[in-house]
């Protein structure tokens, strides 16, 4: 248990730019260590990304529910929130003070292309573990899940206001595919 405490205290002291980027680092750790698989791993993120609240706090909830219970989600949780609330509460009062010093403008400027690029990693493993049946070099797809990702990006056009109604006809759209015998 202090293990999970400690992979998501790292974690959260780490993340910085919200729970997307937090997701590279939690599979880093939780997968790499054993204590869930990577198909584990993906169907939490799947819950997590639709269930409402921050993905990054939901996963760490989910991971620490399946290796420990009720205490376990309690610990991860709070293990992954405080290296935040004790960096916010330090550094509060010093940024809103130097907010226009370069090094701190120069600063965010960093962690705005470090943020870019750890989504960018999380978005292209989790597409191709959803499109790559076999790795390489026997690369094949799943053409069922890119044409539902093309269907799904063009439905994005007119429901990006409400994702809410995107991830109902994702989760039918999805059902109906793969119940078919195609």
């Amino acid at each position: 248990m202090i293990e999970l405490i400690l992979i998501f205290f790292y974690v959260g002291l780490f993340t910085i730019g919200g729970g997307m980027v937090a997701i590279p680092l939690i599979q880093q750790q939780v997968v790499e260590r054993g204590l869930i698989t990577f198909e584990e791993f993906i169907a939490m993120l799947a819950i997590a990304e639709s269930t409402p609240g921050p993905i990054g706090i939901n996963i760490a909830t989910y991971v620490g529910y399946s290796q420990y219970s009720i205490l376990g989600a309690v610990l991860a949780t709070t293990a992954f929130i405080l290296p935040s609330f004790l960096i916010v509460s330090v550094l509060a009062g010093l940024l809103k003070k130097y907010r226009y010093s370069l090094l701190v403008i120069y600063w965010f400027y960093y962690l705005k292309a470090v943020i870019i690029g750890l989504i960018g990693y999380a978005a292209v493993n989790i597409l191709m573990h959803a499109v790559v049946i076999d790795g390489l070099p026997n690369l094949s797809l799943d053409y069922k899940a890119i044409v539902l990702i093309i269907v799904l990006a063009i439905l994005y056009r007119f429901f990006y206001k409400k994702p809410w109604i995107l991830i109902i006809i994702g989760a039918i759209l999805g059902m109906i595919t793969y119940s078919l015998p195609i």
